[in-house]
């Protein structure tokens, strides 16, 4: 069957959690807390950053969020998460 804009086979799409936070917005974030925080130090430089892996900067921004300890329906109001069909 062929698919058009008003019809879609249902067994292709689902609602998926899709992380909603700019990268650059998330290393932003990190800088600051950090300067803030008195951790502008030689070791938590902005240099200190460069080279680290996307993952590991969305850990250090879930981290300096407490993410960890929110619900799902709380990451999503949020605004961390967003509901996306795919």
């Amino acid at each position: 069957m062929k698919e058009t804009r008003d019809h879609f086979t249902e067994k292709n799409f689902h609602v998926q959690m899709k992380w909603n936070v700019e990268p650059q917005k998330m290393l932003d974030y990190i800088i600051e807390a950090d300067k803030s925080n008195g951790r502008d130090s030689d070791e938590y430089s902005s240099s200190f950053y460069v080279g680290k892996s996307l993952k590991y900067i969305r850990e250090v921004y879930e981290d300096y969020n407490g993410l960890e300890s929110l619900t799902d329906t709380e990451l999503i109001e949020n605004g961390y998460y967003r509901l996306e069909i795919a």
